[in-house]
């Protein structure tokens, strides 16, 4: 009976913390909805008469999966969370859509919001955004901060390879994820990665029944490179990079090194998601950079 009782409890703790009033979200945040670049783009915000700092996401995340970090720096800034277009609640692209669509969303967010000067962070997918908006609208950011950005450019023959999958398998894909249980997509990932919190798996999981299938047609090889980006940028930048090894560590700092004002972390015993995977390194790095701004 116990055990019984037990297994209702998780049971109704795991439905209650899945719902749209998680408990995870701090009371004082807000959310909203900006009408930009054709689209209804959805955000979370922490508030508050400070300077804002916009982070973007990764692919099949959304603005939420940052909840960790946000909390970390919502006493000094005003934390601002986007999704991304296709991902969370903002609206989904279309099946054809220009490669820089998402650092025009980002210029008709922070216009909407009427931001000025706003620190911009991204991972992955929004770490390419975030450098390509600051490239494109080097007077807007007051910094840029990219965590693992790929720096060197894919071959033809990596990018062939990585485009090699059908796009109805692509969008299979993602519709099985959408339709996958939070219990099984959270044991999945607490399985390959035990030491990320339960707030990082817990949002990951949520991402990941919300994400669009057309953002399966993306093409993020269609962007300009990292060296041609770098060039044009101006504001400080950091580039807070996954502990690469050897060779690609060597061809980073290259990279890293066209930036006029930039500064590369390769940090330690990180891989891709640097801020899951060592947070305390990332906010070290991250708040050294941020003070002297």
């Amino acid at each position: 009976m116990k055990q019984h009782i037990n297994i209702l409890l998780i049971a109704f703790l795991i439905a209650n913390i899945a719902s749209a009033n998680d408990p995870h979200i701090p009371s004082n945040w807000t959310e909203g909805y900006v009408n930009a670049n054709g689209i209804r783009i959805h955000y979370w915000r922490t508030g508050g008469d400070k300077p804002p700092l916009i982070m973007a996401h990764g692919y099949s995340d959304d603005g939420l999966c940052w909840t960790a970090i946000a909390k970390e720096l919502n006493e000094e800034y005003d934390v601002i969370l986007p999704d991304a277009r296709g991902f969370g609640l903002t609206d989904p692209p279309s099946q054809s859509e220009p490669a820089d669509v998402q650092v025009e969303d980002l210029a008709g967010f922070i216009k909407e919001l009427q931001l000025e000067k706003p620190i911009m962070l991204g991972h992955s997918m929004g770490s390419s955004s975030v450098a390509w908006f600051s490239a494109r609208y080097p007077d807007v950011p007051k910094a840029s901060i990219l965590v693992d950005p790929r720096l060197v450019s894919r071959t033809p023959e990596e990018s062939a390879a990585r485009n090699s999958s059908p796009i109805e398998t692509r969008v299979a894909a993602i519709l099985k994820r959408n339709n996958t249980s939070y219990e099984e997509l959270f044991d999945f990932q607490k399985e390959r990665n035990p030491h990320y919190s339960f707030t990082e798996i817990h949002f990951w999981v949520l991402s990941k029944q919300l994400y669009h299938p057309n953002t399966a047609y993306r093409n993020s090889d269609a962007r300009p490179t990292m060296t041609e980006l770098f060039a044009k940028t101006t504001c400080p930048t950091l580039i807070l990079k996954a502990d690469d090894q050897g060779e690609l560590r060597k061809e980073n700092k290259e990279v890293a090194a066209v930036l006029k004002d930039g500064q590369l972390v390769h940090v330690e015993g990180a891989r891709h998601s640097v801020h899951r995977d060592q947070k305390d390194r990332f906010l070290g790095a991250l708040n050294a950079f941020l003070e002297n701004l």
